[in-house]
């Protein structure tokens, strides 16, 4: 069943995102450090990353770097769009991982990352001479609620779906 008021949308089964990175050879840029539940807002937080490597990542290329047990923090900021304008929210001043506790997470092609949407995580820059591409399945529980403010939202007239029963 698909609910969608003003304040909130609401369905049962899962809401999938999709992206596609790719970083060029000796161009692509640093993605800072963040937590996903940042843009993909639910209440209770539910969003899971599956992170494949469509090509080996490495430290040189721009892996992804994470804190190892960040998942068990706090959120620390909250995306929040109204209309065209956009603007972040501090929630927690817990600092970001620096080289001292990250640890990079090279990954073989093939290879699939999954994680807490409240793991604080980056990516480097890639300065090699090899591309690093990836895609990334975002998947929110449909019976959390879904923030009408997150950084990805669907027109009226093109609701979310669910992959789960409908009623």
């Amino acid at each position: 069943m698909l609910h969608v008021s003003n304040s909130c949308i609401q369905c049962t089964g899962v809401i999938p995102y999709t992206m596609y990175i790719f970083k060029q050879p000796g161009i692509g840029g640093e993605v800072r450090w963040h937590q996903d539940a940042t843009f993909f807002d639910s209440d209770p937080i539910t969003v899971t990353t599956f992170w494949f490597a469509l090509e080996d990542a490495t430290v040189d290329n721009g892996c992804l770097w994470a804190e190892p047990g960040g998942h068990r923090g706090p959120l620390r900021e909250r995306f929040l769009r109204d209309g065209d304008r956009i603007t972040m929210e501090k929630l927690d001043s817990t600092p970001w991982p620096d080289a001292s506790t990250a640890v990079p997470l090279e990954a073989k092609a093939g290879t699939l990352v999954c994680f807490h949407g409240l793991l604080p995580h980056y990516s480097a820059p890639n300065r090699s001479p090899v591309s690093r591409h990836a895609f990334t399945l975002h998947a929110t529980d449909g019976r959390a609620v879904y923030s009408p403010r997150n950084w990805i939202q669907r027109q009226d007239d093109f609701p979310v779906r669910s992959f789960g029963p409908t009623a």
